[in-house]
């Protein structure tokens, strides 16, 4: 079997991944000291920003602790005491990218809109978020270091791909509740739907051909994934034809 191994594992940075406690935010307040060793959260924001090109520029394994504390200021004892070393602070920068996905996920959605309608303004939306230069290398960045940290891997997509399957997933629900959507797993007919988005757009950009990802193509995509999830590809029910009339 391959040999794989924990993101603890590379040598500029002894520090494991540290376990959620209250999610990024919990595990991610103060690396440079304030009054009472904190800092606010618009600070906490401002390193999650500066360190993120970081990693999306050069890849996890290239970037040093020195690296991070040239960048952000403060020192090595704090950044590991604060944000668990590089390894933590990684994992919260992931994670921010996934959550700014999700917080915008509905935006725009109109709540007494046709379900149809409502289903395009999610799926146009997703798929734009999702085709952020941004969300793009950092998908780069998570496929390249699967196979050498599969936690990591793992990680990701428990913040991203999956939350992003449980949110519309909610959604069906409460269509169906509403008696708006007929009957059904929701959680695979949200992985089906999110999944009809993404594939053709986000891998003409990740294989760096833009050609399939103009405006214009992606709402024909999204009506058209809307269409066949709301209504499948069946033919139309034919009206049966009255009986001939016997003289």
């Amino acid at each position: 079997m391959p040999h794989t191994k924990s993101i603890s594992e590379n040598p500029t940075d002894s520090a494991s991944l540290p376990p959620p406690r209250g999610g990024a935010q919990a595990s991610s307040k103060a690396a440079r000291p304030r009054r009472g060793g904190r800092l606010t959260e618009k600070r906490r924001q401002e390193i999650v920003a500066l360190v993120a090109p970081l990693f999306l520029d050069r890849g996890y394994e290239q970037v040093t602790i020195d690296d991070i504390v040239a960048r952000i200021g403060g020192s090595k004892r704090t950044l590991y005491e604060k944000f668990h070393g590089k390894a933590g602070l990684f994992e919260i920068v992931i994670k921010e990218y996934c959550a700014s996905v999700h917080r915008d996920l509905f935006k725009g959605v109109e709540q007494h809109a046709s379900v149809e309608k409502q289903l395009i303004t999610i799926g146009t939306h997703f798929l734009n978020l999702i085709l952020d230069p941004r969300i793009l290398e950092q998908h780069r960045l998570i496929v390249s270091m699967g196979r050498n940290f599969p936690s990591v891997a793992q990680m990701f997509f428990e913040s991203g791909p999956q939350r992003a399957y449980r949110l519309i997933s909610e959604w069906i629900e409460r269509q169906q509740k509403a008696g708006k959507i007929g009957p059904g797993d929701a959680a695979a007919m949200a992985e089906l739907f999110l999944d009809m988005l993404t594939g053709k757009h986000q891998l003409a950009l990740l294989t760096s051909s833009s050609d399939a990802t103009s405006p214009r193509a992606i709402a024909a995509t999204v009506r058209a994934a809307a269409k066949v999830f709301l209504y499948g590809v069946a033919p139309p029910a034919k009206t049966a034809r009255p009986a001939a009339r016997t003289l």
